[in-house]
């Protein structure tokens, strides 16, 4: 793979840039096709930036891109919610309360979801392919807005740790924007009820309070569904460029990565729970 040259001060600046569009665009189901043609390609030049010596640093000192994807995984197993975006259909249903002028706009909203793919069966996920799962609900606007045909984007970040983490070097300041962040792209896809017992465990040890909704659940506020999000993309800014690796994921290792190794041929065998994020305790 070609070599893409930033000098430190030049990837700190479009580090800059890319904290500012985190929070990714979704897409339509009709561009599906093209996602799925595209999900096992390598980062491509254009928007990748990698770690070369001209960078001043020493490149051995910064993660490959297969430990940033163990990195990506452990990040969406210790993650609970998240930044989900999708877009209002154009034009709008009849019975939508939204303006009219949002229509075919994005909106971005903080969902629960968990990391509890492992649980479904083997036909389905085949030990935890990464795809997290959502407890959703009906009148919800990001799900409302994937009934009608919207994707979904989910964008996760490990910036509250950002006190328990050291500075890239002294004198620099403690910075989230030198922290893991990682959008997934892709699309809803409702479980087949009824759901394995472990799921919903697994669900309610990450939100509790959720048991207040569940599916049939007498007195719940709101009327719910399980769901899955089938991750199709996956783009990645490890923090500052020089330092980490930033662009798009390999999706096959994405899928073939579990907790404790990876699925034969994928990586160099380790899984999410051989790595550890910035600042966690060993």
């Amino acid at each position: 793979m070609a070599r893409l040259t930033i000098p430190l001060i030049s990837s700190l600046a479009v580090l800059s840039q890319l904290a500012h569009v985190i929070t990714a665009t979704p897409f339509f189901a009709s561009e599906q096709a093209l996602l799925d043609s595209t999900s096992d390609s390598s980062p491509s030049i254009e928007d990748t930036i990698h770690v070369t010596a001209s960078d001043n640093l020493d490149p051995a000192t910064a993660p490959s891109w297969f430990t940033s994807t163990l990195m990506a995984r452990r990040l969406l197993a210790l993650s609970t919610t998240g930044v989900a975006s999708t877009v209002f259909p154009s034009p709008l249903s009849d019975n939508s309360h939204a303006p009219d002028a949002v229509a075919g706009h994005s909106i971005p909203l903080t969902e629960y979801f968990a990391d509890c793919d492992a649980t479904l069966p083997d036909s389905a996920s085949d030990g935890g392919s990464g795809n997290p799962t959502f407890l959703a609900l009906h009148v919800a606007t990001t799900f409302r807005n994937t009934a009608a045909g919207s994707n979904i984007s989910l964008s996760i970040d490990w910036w509250d740790h950002v006190d328990a983490t050291h500075p890239l070097f002294p004198g620099f300041p403690l910075s989230a924007a030198g922290l893991p962040r990682v959008t997934l792209f892709g699309y809803i896809d409702p479980l087949e009820t009824p759901i394995p017992k472990a799921l919903q465990e697994c669900y309610l040890a990450a939100h509790p309070d959720a048991k207040v909704w569940l599916p049939g659940k007498q007195n719940s506020p709101h009327a719910s569904f399980w769901a899955r999000m089938v991750v199709t993309q996956v783009y990645w800014i490890g923090g500052f460029g020089g330092f980490q690796q930033i662009g798009w994921m390999n999706v096959t290792e994405w899928k073939g990565i579990r907790k404790g190794g990876s699925l034969s041929g994928i990586g160099d065998g380790r899984g999410w729970d051989d790595v550890k994020l910035p600042g966690e305790k060993e």
